[in-house]
């Protein structure tokens, strides 16, 4: 398979050493199964925005705190640098969850790294379950 430009990066640094197949497309983001030494995982590619097709963006992330004032006042006014900043915010949220529901137990993919809009998780679909699931 082509591997895609934006885990060509992760396949350069060693991170990935094979992409094996697309396993879904959504309108977030492509996850793709890829292989990293002796493990199958996944890695979700996010979508860049003008990409994406969410009619409710806005529900979508609406709750979502930003501390930094200077990059919340570029978010509310939509510039170049607030688009970019909440992306970042948007991917992090998710990221942050991961870990947080896998420390507490929660049988989510474990999260290993997000970097440049993509997301190295464990693939569920190839781990075998977990002791309270036999």
């Amino acid at each position: 398979m082509k591997i895609p430009n934006r885990l060509q990066p992760l396949v350069d640094d060693g991170l990935i050493d094979d992409v094996l197949q697309r396993l879904k497309s959504g309108k977030e983001a492509d996850v793709y199964t890829v292989l990293c030494g002796d493990n199958i995982r996944c890695a979700k590619v996010y979508k860049e925005a003008t990409q994406r097709s969410f009619k409710q963006a806005v529900q979508y992330q609406e709750g979502r705190k930003v501390r930094n004032t200077r990059n919340a006042r570029a978010m509310q006014k939509g510039s170049k640098f607030g688009r970019k900043q909440q992306e970042e915010t948007w991917q992090t949220a998710e990221v942050d969850a991961l870990f947080r529901l896998a420390n507490a137990g929660v049988r989510v993919p474990q999260p290993y790294l997000c970097m440049d809009g993509v997301l190295l998780m464990d693939c569920l679909l190839y781990t075998s379950p977990s002791p309270r699931d036999a």
